[in-house]
Order: structure tokens, then C-alpha cells, then sequence
């Protein structure tokens, strides 16, 4: 994902590229050294969740983790009950986890969704909205997720780009909390680092990358001549859409950000079609209505089979599969039940419907709450 045409980081499961990077600082003899570490940026957020506004002189003497993540970002996701676990089990003896939510899209900006989004995914550690990207840029961030490490003499000591390498990570914060108290005896079995989870297969395939549908970022259309941006305008589906590409069929406006149902009615002969390739599927979409919109979804022609559907994918008396989209956010799509490819389709309802993206998982996807 990126933001404001920043560097993006294409980050999928346990295939994903994982760089972890110590700031300034050398191991030695297992301690960390502070040496050139540079003093942590203020958090210059005006809405805080779960806590009133924290400032880093406030926090010495304690090891502080800054997490940047975005609630749509199906890669923030998968670090979730990594993060949850470092703050139950972590706290008590001197970590601070602290979330920095910058959004990548318009309507990520408002806090109510932000503070929504947290609720849902039971956070419970303070939250800074960063909706104007200040403390990103404060802290020189260029994707998401993204964490920094703050030792006890506020300094950032570690920066961890992306999924993975949780394990490593999870030392670290054993040894900064031991530098911040030496007392800390972390021999007791709950304090036992689990390997990092690589699935079950004997490979993790490569899933189709990430697909942006707005006309800014999708380089990924198939039709031809591509967007006919900021104008309602009749797309006609290709014959033949490659691999990880999709098309427009139908009635449509293509924004920076989005492509937007505009038809008049739900005739149901407007839709999206998409050829990918992954074990899951997820949806970045939205209504303009009030009122929650349905999404009929078909995989291969034919309504998706239980065993393949994600949790916000429904069958209806009439057997045909739907999502009910009730505010902007990630939708769990598909769930295969192993690494294929297939052509979807999607079939708005109802007038208005937005869809952002399409993000994927393969096999080796951690296990985490789909919420």
C-alpha cells in the first residue's frame, strides 16, 4: 500500500518481504547499544482513542512501540493479534504499544470510522488519528505496517517494515525491557517466543498482487483504452482478461480513488470482473447510501460454494452470494480452500457502490480474527 505516492511495500503473508532495521545501534554480547540512535518524534495528533494525548518525554524510562497501520490494509491485519499479545503480555512491566492510524483513502480520514475500526479489532492500547499523515512524517514513514522501537532513554533503536519477522522482533522488546530493568526475568514459559507461523504448505505461492481500482493507481485494467476518468461512462468486458488484471463491464465512474456504480437501477448487468490468483480474497469497498448495499459476488460463473467463501460472503434464499456492505472498509471475499485461480465477479445491487481494492493471501497467511 501507499499513501500520497510514497513508497509501497507489496507485502503478502509469509512470502512477504520483511526488513527490520537497527537504527544506530549494534548488537553485542545480545545488548543493544544507543549509540547515534535518533531522539523519537512527539506525536502531534489532536484525537487520541483509549488514552489521553502522550508525549515521548513522558514515556522515559519505558520501552515504547509505534505501530503505523491503516484499517483497510489486510497486511496491518495479519500483525493484529501480534501487537494485542506485546501489550497484554508486555505491559505490565514497561511496554507502551501506541497505533498510529494514517489513512491511505479519503474516507479513512474521518475518526469515528478510525475509533469504529478499533473497537472491532479490540484494541484496547492508545491510538493516535493521524489523519493529516504529521506524525507519519515526522517519523519519515513510507508503508504500512510499520513499527518503531523506542528504548527508555527515548531514542528509536528499531524500525520493522511489514509482515513478519515477529519472533526477532519479539526479542528485541525482551532485551530493551531488560536494559529499562535488569530485574526482568523473561525464563517463565508465557514469555516463550513462538516461531514465526509459515502455514502447512511446502510452498507459499506468490498470490496476485495488490489491485488499486481507481483511475490514479490502477495500472491493472483490462478494457480497452482503460479509465474514462471523472465522467459516467459504458465499459464492455473484454473477451479475455489475463491473469491478476480486471475490467468493467457496464455503467461506471472511475475516480482518483475508486471506481463507482452509475446506473440509473440494479438491472444487475453492471460488474467488475476480476482474474486472480490466491487462496483468499479481500475487498475494499462502500456505499454512498445510508442504508447497508448489497454486492452479489459469482466465482467461475456460479455462486461461491461454502468452502470458499470469506466471512462477509453470504448465500441468500435465492442461493446466489452476496456481501452486505455497511460502511467503508475491508470485506472478506473468498477463502479457497487452497491456492487457485479464478474469475470473480461482482454485481452491485443498488446505485452508488464503491470498490477501492483488492488485496490477497496464500497459504502461508498467520491466523487472525477476519472482523
Amino acid at each position: 500500500m501507499a499513501i500520497r505516492g510514497q513508497k509501497a511495500l507489496g507485502l503478502v503473508g509469509a512470502t512477504a518481504l520483511s526488513a527490520l532495521i537497527i537504527i544506530g545501534a549494534a548488537w553485542a554480547a545480545g545488548a543493544l547499544t544507543d549509540r547515534d540512535s535518533p531522539p523519537a518524534p512527539d506525536f502531534d495528533a489532536q484525537i487520541w482513542l483509549n488514552s489521553p494525548p502522550l508525549r515521548i518525554a513522558e514515556l522515559r524510562g519505558k520501552v515504547v512501540l509505534v505501530d503505523f497501520w491503516e484499517y483497510t490494509c489486510i497486511n496491518c491485519v495479519r500483525t493484529f493479534p501480534y501487537l494485542k499479545r506485546w501489550h497484554q503480555l508486555y505491559g505490565p512491566l514497561g511496554l507502551v504499544v501506541i497505533g498510529v492510524h494514517t489513512p491511505e483513502f479519503e474516507f479513512g480520514k474521518d475518526p469515528a470510522r478510525v475509533a469504529d475500526a478499533a473497537k472491532r479489532f479490540g484494541f484496547t492500547f492508545p491510538i493516535a488519528v493521524d489523519s493529516d499523515a504529521r506524525i507519519w512524517r515526522a517519523y519519515n514513514n513510507d508503508a504500512w505496517p510499520s513499527k518503531y522501537l523506542i528504548d527508555k532513554d527515548g531514542r528509536i533503536v528499531i524500525n520493522h517494515l511489514g509482515e513478519g519477522g515477529y519472533a526477532e522482533f519479539e526479542r528485541h522488546i525482551q532485551e530493551l525491557l531488560k536494559q529499562a530493568n535488569p530485574k526482568l526475568d523473561f525464563a517463565p514459559p508465557k514469555f516463550a517466543i513462538a516461531q514465526d507461523y509459515t502455514g502447512t504448505g511446502a510452498i507459499c505461492q506468490r498470490p496476485t498482487p495488490e489491485i488499486y481500482l481507481g483511475s490514479a493507481r490502477g495500472d491493472r485494467i483490462a478494457n480497452d483504452g482503460g479509465y474514462r476518468a471523472m465522467t459516467t461512462a459504458t465499459y464492455r468486458e473484454p473477451n479475455d482478461i489475463p491473469a491478476d488484471r480486471f475490467a468493467l463491464a457496464g455503467n461506471w465512474i472511475a475516480t482518483p480513488e475508486f471506481v463507482q456504480h452509475a446506473a440509473k437501477s440494479s438491472a444487475m448487468t453492471d460488474f467488475v470482473a476480476l482474474n486472480y490468483r490466491a487462496k483468499s480474497l479481500y475487498l475494499v469497498a462502500g456505499s454512498a447510501g445510508a442504508k447497508p448495499a448489497r454486492l452479489y459476488v459469482t466465482q467461475d460463473g456460479k455462486p461461491v460454494p461454502q468452502s470458499a467463501r470469506g466471512v462477509d460472503a453470504k448465500n441468500g434464499r435465492d442461493g446466489r452470494t452476496y456481501i452486505e456492505l455497511a460502511g467503508k472498509r475491508m470485506y472478506y471475499v473468498a477463502n479457497n480452500p487452497g491456492f487457485e485461480e479464478h474469475v470473480l465477479r461482482l454485481y452491485p445491487g443498488t446505485p452508488g457502490v464503491s470498490l477501492y481494492s483488492f488485496t490477497f493471501g496464500n497459504e502461508c497467511e498467520n491466523a487472525f480474527e477476519h472482523k
